[in-house]
């Protein structure tokens, strides 16, 4: 009796060991291959296991929208985000059925650029899309789902195009080389290697979003922010072309990351993350302010706690 009594309890403390080390087993959702949000997931996993003892992360595949349901539904423990997605989320705005809770921030990243350029040269406006062949990229996406937001701005829809194609970048820009389409709506950084490629190759417009566009989209979600295709950008771009953005971002979920965790993988991730520069040019730039702009998602506990502790909130 007394030797099933010892064993009984040894096997409630390995159960609370192997809890204990779960704890420090975390998801850490991503991009697809291919894109910059997969190998730039790669680099941060090192820096964090390399700065934080017995942490194990484990990298999946993701999407802007994917990551913030992996968040909400603890699938995920941390993720990139895109700012407009996880606003919408918390707000229970569309293509969310409800708001999500359990979204927090670790720290804002590079910015996201709208550019929507046209082989089409009688269109000038995001309103003589009308009736154009037009693409993007496939349902799930925050491109996607922004898409629907700068047709929006001039009360349109995919229903006012002549066709619309839900591709990858790549086939976007082999389909527009191609002529099949007039035009395509891209949501990443300046200058992007595709949209360089296509520039190259064919002469291209790109579409500026008007004061009164801007407005109707600061509406639909706050995350956008004022911002320009700076001339020289691209091939055929002789001027500033006026166009809206977001920040990307790095959010955690606020209560399977506890505060402790959350500091120091926020500690990891904002001292080391100039380190990142290698693989997402302008980050070996990025500074404490850049981290802590608010981008109208909640701060994590711990990376609050960080923040304030090194001045930077």
């Amino acid at each position: 009796m007394r030797s099933c009594l010892k064993l009984g309890i040894a096997a409630i403390a390995l159960t609370g060991l192997a809890a204990t080390a779960s704890a420090k087993d975390i998801t850490f959702m991503t991009g697809p291959a291919g894109g910059t949000w997969f190998p730039l997931g790669g680099a941060t996993k090192q820096i964090l296991e390399n700065d934080i003892p017995d942490l194990k992360v484990t990298i999946r595949p993701g999407a802007g929208l994917l990551n913030v349901r992996g968040i909400a539904t603890g699938k995920a423990h941390i993720a990139w985000g895109n700012v407009i997605s996880t606003v919408d989320a918390l707000q229970g705005n569309a293509p969310f059925k409800e708001k999500h809770t359990g979204l927090c921030n670790i720290g804002a990243l590079y910015m996201q650029y709208a550019q929507v350029p046209v082989t089409d040269m009688s269109v000038n406006s995001i309103g003589d899309l009308k009736g154009k062949r037009f693409a993007t990229l496939p349902r799930g996406n925050t491109t996607e789902v922004a898409t629907q937001m700068l047709l929006g701005t001039n009360g349109m829809t995919y229903k006012d195009l002549s066709k619309v194609n839900f591709a990858s970048i790549t086939d976007q820009i082999n389909m527009m080389k191609d002529g099949q389409i007039d035009g395509l709506a891209v949501l990443t950084s300046i200058p992007s290697g595709a949209l360089m490629d296509l520039s190259s190759s064919r002469t291209v417009r790109f579409l500026p979003l008007t004061d009164t566009e801007f407005t109707n989209l600061k509406k639909r979600n706050p995350g956008w922010v004022r911002a320009v295709i700076p001339a020289g950008s691209y091939p055929g771009v002789d001027k500033d072309v006026k166009t809206a953005s977001f920040p990307m971002h790095f959010m955690a979920n606020c209560s399977s990351i506890d505060e402790d965790l959350g500091y120091k993988i926020t500690k990891a991730f904002a001292t080391n993350i100039q380190e990142l520069g290698a693989v997402k040019k302008g980050l070996e730039k990025h500074t404490l302010k850049d981290l802590t702009i608010d981008i109208g998602v909640p701060f994590h506990p711990g990376a609050i706690k960080y923040y304030k502790e090194v001045g930077a909130m």
